[in-house]
């Protein structure tokens, strides 16, 4: 069993040999919605055991992926924005300098509020 991720839903996949074909075939057993994904009652009936812990598994995994990818980005976020800096002084090319400024102002802007709201500003 393995898993894909397509838009907003997680697609669980079986793989069965085809002996005509002579290799794996797979095949889609449902899906779980990515904001909520909680196997329904009717594809836990279609899941074994094994594949059911295959999916708790691969979610777990998941999540850790995510919590350690925002605790990379936090830690180097300074040495990112000095980057950043860097790039915004010496490109040439204004348009795609601009392009990028509402998007950042919006997240520094929602970033500032998260850091109010923790104390963390002066």
């Amino acid at each position: 069993m393995h898993f894909r991720i397509r838009k907003n839903v997680i697609q669980l996949i079986r793989t069965t040999y085809d002996d005509t074909k002579k290799k794996g075939v797979n095949s889609i057993i449902g899906t779980v919605q990515l904001a909520t994904p909680i196997i329904s009652d009717n594809l836990r009936e279609q899941l074994s055991p094994e594949e059911i812990n295959a999916f708790d598994n691969w979610l777990n995994n998941q999540h850790r992926i995510i919590r350690l990818r925002e605790e990379i980005a936090a830690l180097s976020l300074t040495e990112n924005l000095a980057l950043a800096e860097k790039w915004f002084e010496n490109n040439t090319d204004i348009n795609s300098a601009s392009s990028l400024v509402p998007d950042i102002i919006s997240h520094w802007q929602s970033f500032r509020k998260v850091l109010a709201k923790k104390g963390l500003l002066d």
